[in-house]
């Protein structure tokens, strides 16, 4: 079965010189920041729905979701290209239909485009430039690396939350903050409750066993890149300009970037993980109700519960459910 029907896309290829802290293993990257954040927000069970599969008549023709931090990661490391959408296909003739991909596709090219932009400009002599507007391109470029890290971030949480039975309405509006951890929808339509706090990415890893994985590191760095995005590069915030030298703004361009995008490159590795898990399990699954349907199943039988993380086993008697 067709995992995703991207054609590969040849962007110009991340800079040299910004790879070597991007190639640390997992165990290399210590926690974000000096204080870890302790993480409360529950896990909830959830259940694919049909909007996770792509569709050819009523036969699963792929998964309707995009690698898409399996690709990014790939890129920064200079081991793979980013991808473009294939062309526009009707939803009964294997068209996408995760309004999320689309969107994730883009904000992967204008992120590759800020990362070459960041480092061609810290690196390369600038003779019309003077101090002022050095230091205006630095926070310019510095600002937009925390933004597409963080809007990145939300694109492909998101993208992975519509392939399951969690409501959009819990999750198509928020930031990257709520999508870590928010009040319970549920309890806040009750009055006089005091809400818990659910985890919409831990609910997603859950299932895979990666929950601690994020818990304990990716989430943190989220919330490391979600704080720097709204106190520097969103809302009224921003760093102050400090004139100096334009070499001197320059280093610390690059540094700051650099540090950033080797959070966020490790940050992706948890995330590929949990899209090839995700991936892996979808095709299973659907390989599987392909062929019940070849050997006759017929079309009021297959309300299938599809439980993430398990084997697909078929009970006639079983009621599914989407929720929109």
């Amino acid at each position: 079965m067709e995992q995703s029907g991207i054609a590969p896309y040849a962007v110009q290829g991340v800079p040299q010189g910004i790879t070597q802290e991007m190639t640390k293993s997992k165990t290399d990257i210590a926690p974000a920041g000096p204080n870890k954040r302790e993480w409360h927000g529950t896990h909830h069970p959830w259940r694919f729905r049909s909007q996770a599969f792509r569709w050819k008549g009523e036969q699963i023709s792929g998964i309707n979701f995009l690698p898409l931090a399996t690709e990014m990661r790939a890129w920064m490391l200079r081991r793979g290209q980013l991808s473009l959408m294939p062309p526009s296909a009707p939803p009964w003739n294997d068209g996408f239909t995760n309004p999320y991909s689309a969107n994730g596709i883009t904000l992967a090219l204008i992120m590759s485009s800020v990362i070459i932009a960041f480092h061609e400009y810290a690196t390369t002599a600038t003779p019309g430039h003077d101090e002022i507007a050095a230091e205006i391109e630095r926070l310019r470029l510095y600002n937009e690396v925390l933004l597409y890290s963080a809007r990145f971030c939300e694109v492909a949480i998101k993208q992975l939350l519509y392939c399951t039975e969690i409501r959009e309405s819990w999750y198509k509006r928020k930031a990257l903050g709520e999508l870590l951890e928010l009040p319970c929808p549920e309890c806040k339509r009750k009055s006089g409750q005091e809400p818990h706090r659910i985890s919409l990415v831990g609910t997603l890893a859950c299932p895979y066993h990666l929950c601690r994985e994020f818990e304990h590191c990716a989430m943190d760095h989220m919330d490391l890149v979600n704080k720097l995005r709204n106190s520097q590069a969103a809302h009224s915030g921003i760093q102050a300009l400090n004139v100096r030298g334009v070499d001197a703004s320059k280093e610390q361009l690059l540094q700051d970037s650099d540090e950033a995008l080797s959070g966020f490159v490790h940050m992706l590795s948890h995330f590929e993980d949990l899209e090839q898990q995700m991936l892996r399990d979808l095709v299973e699954k659907g390989e599987e109700i392909n062929r019940l349907k070849r050997n006759g199943l017929s079309a009021k039988d297959c309300n299938f519960n599809l439980e993430p993380g398990k084997p697909f086993v078929f009970t006639p008697c079983a009621q599914g459910r989407d929720v929109e």
